[in-house]
């Protein structure tokens, strides 16, 4: 197994771990001001650990998918093309959507609960909100890779089980229902493991950077 191959198959398994674990170290999923006041003026630490973990874990399920699409090509171009190009693109909008979610403790450090209340509030229903819609592009990426993933070898079940998940993370974190993010996120961990498992012999699993690159 390649150094390329091996980083990227850890990227995407490890991506979906890591927010597995910010959901168990998170006390709340919740947008709203005052829940987050709350959150952070009781549970600081632990509300400053599970968005450090949650905005680290996008860039590595990024790198991640884009190890999967390189390796779908050869299997199914057009799937594996057009879900990596949805996939990082949706990441792209989770990581600036955490990225201001992620300002919320300096807030809260810097003025009094009714005013952070005010600030988070406006934050939640500003330009960040906007483009929330957009974030169902990683889900939709994840889904055509897991489709593209069947012709590379991956057993048939598993696509329309990870479609399930993706959607059903991004409906939990849309809800603010942890247990189904959590369970989501869970799932698609092991399947994605499943799929890396599948891809052992593809052609791109093996190949050097530089053949990687110019496919």
């Amino acid at each position: 197994m390649s150094k390329p191959a091996r980083a990227g198959a850890v990227a995407l398994v490890a991506g979906p771990v890591l927010v597995l674990v910010s959901m168990l170290v998170l006390p709340t999923l919740s947008d709203g001001g005052s829940d987050l006041v709350k959150a952070l003026t009781a549970q600081h630490g632990a509300m400053v650990t599970g968005l450090t973990l949650q905005t680290l874990s996008i860039p590595i399920m990024i790198a991640g998918l884009v190890w999967l699409a390189i390796t779908l090509v050869p299997h199914s171009p057009r799937l594996a093309v057009a879900g990596g190009i949805a996939g990082v693109a949706g990441g792209l909008v989770i990581l600036f959507e955490d990225g201001v979610a992620d300002s919320a403790p300096s807030i809260v450090s810097s003025l009094d609960p009714n005013h952070a209340t005010t600030a988070l509030d406006r934050i939640s229903s500003s330009a960040a909100a906007s483009v929330d819609p957009l974030a169902l592009l990683f889900d939709l990426g994840v889904a055509l890779l897991a489709f593209a993933a069947v012709r590379g070898g991956a057993p048939r079940w598993i696509a329309p089980t990870l479609t399930v998940c993706a959607f059903a993370q991004g409906v939990g974190f849309g809800s603010g229902a942890r247990p189904l993010v959590a369970v989501a996120f869970a799932a698609m961990a092991v399947l994605l493991g499943l799929v890396v498992r599948s891809l052992r012999s593809s052609d791109v699993w093996h190949a050097s950077p530089q053949s990687v690159a110019v496919a």
